[in-house]
């Protein structure tokens, strides 16, 4: 993948220096480079992260500095201290986002964050049903329909885990029977282009779903 001088060869530079300093446990990103890696590609508008509250201050020291807004570093700690998210606007990387893990789903994708390698960069990104938990429990667009768009890229496919993703929906209290219903809703649109596997499947993860409900 050659990406020298591109705004995603910024970025993955970036994460590079970070993970060099880090551990998967103190920090992990999600859209939009992980969601990218999962196959919904984008234009890179937004690099949010998700931190650990323990070491805070080098952490976000190093991702400030990484992406060239290290003078920025005290206003964003006092910030994100008394916020728990913020958000810095950049010259030449997209809009960066910063949120502490402060809740069980945030601490659990940080504890399951891995280590990905991708020619000469390294980052850390969550695993398939952590990123799609967290979108969906967000509840703001665009970041629920990147959750579910990649929930319905993966449906068919051995590699989602129904449970765990049910497992995860739940503790992030989002309200099962409304992600149901947003599922069953696009599901009618994509049966027009994948009506083999696609009800099975949903059977499937609903089945789950109201066994936990």
């Amino acid at each position: 993948m050659d990406t020298t001088g591109s705004i995603v060869h910024n970025v993955l530079s970036a994460l590079t220096s970070i993970t060099n300093k880090h551990s998967c446990r103190e920090y992990t990103v999600l859209n939009d480079i992980a969601t990218a890696l999962y196959g919904l590609l984008k234009p890179v508008e937004e690099v949010r992260y998700i931190v650990s509250r323990d070491n805070l201050e080098s952490i976000i020291h190093t991702i400030l500095e990484a992406h060239g807004v290290g003078g920025h570093y005290s206003e964003v700690l006092e910030r994100i201290k008394d916020q728990r998210l913020v958000a810095v606007s950049t010259v030449f990387y997209p809009l960066l986002v910063l949120e502490i893990a402060l809740n069980p789903l945030e601490d659990n994708i940080l504890t399951n964050s891995q280590l990905v390698d991708i020619n000469e960069y390294k980052l850390c990104i969550p695993k398939l049903e952590y990123l799609i938990a967290k979108l969906i429990s967000m509840k703001l667009y665009p970041y629920n329909i990147y959750g579910y768009t990649l929930f319905f890229t993966w449906l068919n496919t051995e590699k989602l885990d129904f449970k765990l993703l049910v497992e995860l929906l739940k503790i992030s209290n989002v309200n099962l029977r409304e992600v149901v219903s947003e599922i069953e809703n696009m599901s009618n649109y994509l049966q027009l282009f994948k009506p083999q596997k696609l009800e099975k499947s949903l059977l499937e993860f609903k089945s789950l779903v109201f066994s936990v409900m």
